[in-house]
């Protein structure tokens, strides 16, 4: 992926972009069209180099520049082909990015990057979920699970809750019903060429409904409910390593060796803002 910076970090922050490497014997020919500031061979419609002068300072400079909001609620210059919205969002502007030559695009919204997903699957197998498919693609976005919760479900007339199932610890004492609840297991995988899929359960475990007052009556089986929160961005835009520790059997330690060089570069790299 291409190595880009926000463009109002360049302003702002005084980031100093390197120098094109330019053929300029070739580039001679290709200037038709073509605009250069301190410079007599510009390489786009716009080349700005900066000044020996200027060196270390950003050499591009909007003064008076308006808010993104002062256009909400009037077109701006519309017979002039500019913004014919009569109402703007901030979804509807894209921030500037500047790779590492110089060259300028179009970026993502920034709010658009990364959302919130709450994900609710009713009527489950009792408490079970098998890979549910959730639709999202798994190579063009990253999904990361940020909370989840089992909702038991509502039997007019009688109580609903998890107990332990056949050769698990025994769901009835002393004519009362109880249950040990240990943490459900909640995974979240996928594979290339498919999407992102959900499996949950809690673990020798049921949802079953019985009458009041009767703990010892006949009890029936019964489905309930995952709400489950993702976070998804676009795979693109977020960085992605594995590393891995050896702890020699010690319940304590600290990222050390190559996976502490892993991490390092991965924190250098985005702390290049």
């Amino acid at each position: 992926m291409i190595n880009k910076f926000l463009l109002s970090g360049f302003l702002l922050g005084g980031l100093f972009i390197n120098a094109q490497t330019i053929n300029e014997t070739y580039a001679k020919t290709k200037k038709d069209g073509k605009i250069g500031i301190n410079t007599d061979i510009p390489t786009r419609t716009l080349t700005i180099k900066n000044s020996d002068d200027n060196a270390g300072r950003p050499p591009l400079r909007l003064v008076n520049t308006p808010k993104y909001d002062a256009n909400v609620g009037g077109a701006m210059d519309a017979d002039l082909g500019g913004n014919r919205q009569s109402n703007n969002s901030y979804f509807d502007y894209r921030p500037l990015v500047v790779d590492n030559v110089g060259d300028v695009y179009r970026g993502f919204p920034i709010t658009n990057n990364t959302s919130f997903i709450t994900l609710t699957v009713k009527n489950v197998s009792g408490d079970y979920i098998q890979e549910f498919d959730t639709g999202i693609d798994y190579d063009k976005y990253t999904v990361t699970l940020m909370s989840y919760a089992f909702k038991l479900p509502s039997v007019a007339g009688k109580m609903t809750m998890l107990v332990s199932q056949v050769s698990a610890p025994s769901k009835e004492k002393g004519g009362k019903y109880y249950s040990r609840v240990a943490p459900p297991t909640v995974k979240l995988e996928g594979t290339s060429g498919g999407n992102w899929k959900l499996s949950a359960d809690y673990d020798n475990m049921n949802v079953e409904s019985f009458a009041f007052n009767d703990a010892t009556g006949p009890t029936e089986k019964v489905n309930g409910t995952w709400i489950i929160t993702l976070l998804i961005a676009p795979k693109e835009v977020v960085n992605y390593i594995e590393i891995e520790q050896d702890l020699r059997g010690s319940n304590r330690g600290a990222v050390s060796g190559e996976a502490s060089t892993k991490l390092n570069r991965l924190l250098n790299q985005i702390s290049q803002y």
